[in-house]
Order: C-alpha cells, then structure tokens, then sequence
C-alpha cells in the first residue's frame, strides 16, 4: 500500500479502493498546500473516481484559497462519494443537516466513528 505525505495530509489508498486523506493535527491548508493535495490525490488514483474517507479529526485550518480550489469541478470529478470523519457529534449533526439542505452532486456524509464510515463509503461498491 503506497501511502504519501505532503506538509498537510497523509494519503493513502486501501484494500478497498477507498482513498484515506488524513489530515495532520491542527494542519494550516493554503492554497498551495490544497493544490498539492489535489495532486498526490490524482497520482494515488490515476484521475479515477473513487470512494473517499477523509479525516478531519485533527482539527484542520483550510483558508479561504484553499477552500475554493477544494470546491472546483476538476477536483470534484474524481470522487465517487465521500465519508468525512470529524471529532465532535455537534460537528456531525449540523454538517449532515447542512448536506440534506444543499445537496451535494457527490454524496457526502459526516461521522465521528471510523467503522460507521468506512461501512457507509462500501454500500457505493454495489
């Protein structure tokens, strides 16, 4: 399993197809760090579409930069569905409720329990 680490996120693809993104602890994202992301991302999947995890509970920063770029249809196209993981129920919640009220094209959900996600992301799998 090839994994990767860049100055923000360890990346890393599994025995599932599911594509890892963990963000470092209390990791600053700029755009430049965002746009590498991007990158290591369409390297790891060779620009497929693919499941995705993503661990938010190192409490990550994203600037605002970053936060566009993080949006931008190109980035988007290669995710089948994402599970993000956060720390904090209160997060959870009014993130999911958030999604129900402004759908997403690529489904999305939050958790706070790993399992739960990664079971969630495998019901795509068919």
């Amino acid at each position: 399993m090839k994994r990767v680490i860049t100055r923000t996120c360890e990346f890393y693809v599994d025995d599932h197809d599911i594509l890892h993104a963990i963000m470092l602890p209390r990791a600053v994202v700029d755009y430049e760090d965002a746009l590498d992301n991007f990158l290591v991302v369409k390297n790891l999947t060779e620009s497929k579409p693919m499941l995705r995890l993503i661990d938010l509970t190192g409490n990550p920063k994203f600037l605002t930069k970053a936060k566009k770029l993080l949006d931008n249809k190109e980035v988007n196209k290669i995710a089948l569905a994402r599970a993000i993981l956060t720390s904090s129920a209160v997060k959870k919640i009014s993130f999911n409720f958030f999604i129900k009220l402004n759908p997403d094209k690529i489904p999305t959900k939050f958790f706070t329990n790993y399992s739960e996600a990664i079971d969630w992301l495998r019901s795509f799998k068919g």
